[in-house]
């Protein structure tokens, strides 16, 4: 009787737990997964502008560097940011490229996961 009891409780394990999971997963993985994927997303871009500091550099792009209230203090200290604030912001721009590519990818690797084995499976020749 206790070989049964734990048979029976192996069947449901498998049938319940793994099985459904198996069965539930392509549903979370383009639901719930995909609003956290886009949610790590729209981090990943925030964490790029607090590492880069183009905010920063846009909102004391007037500011003299060093104190320097002279004219030529102020010309320099414009230019400099000017120069910093192009290169930090191309580079936001590739960060924001990449993390758009990750993120899509993430979406579709179960698609083309299930194209490749049913291409090698002969479905599609």
């Amino acid at each position: 009787m206790v070989k049964e009891n734990v048979a029976l409780k192996s069947f449901k394990f498998v049938l319940k737990d793994i099985f459904l999971d198996v069965l539930y997963w392509p549903l979370w993985w383009y639901t719930t997964g995909t609003q956290k994927a886009a949610m790590r997303f729209v981090d990943t871009v925030r964490d790029g502008n607090q590492v880069l500091s183009v905010s920063i550099w846009v909102k004391n792009l007037f500011v003299p560097m060093f104190g320097q209230h002279d004219w030529q203090g102020r010309i320099i200290s414009f230019f400099m940011r000017l120069v910093q604030i192009i290169f930090r912001a191309i580079a936001l721009v590739f960060w924001i490229i990449f993390s758009m590519i990750v993120f899509f990818i993430w979406v579709a690797l179960p698609l083309f996961i299930l194209f490749q084995v049913l291409l090698n499976v002969g479905i599609f020749s």
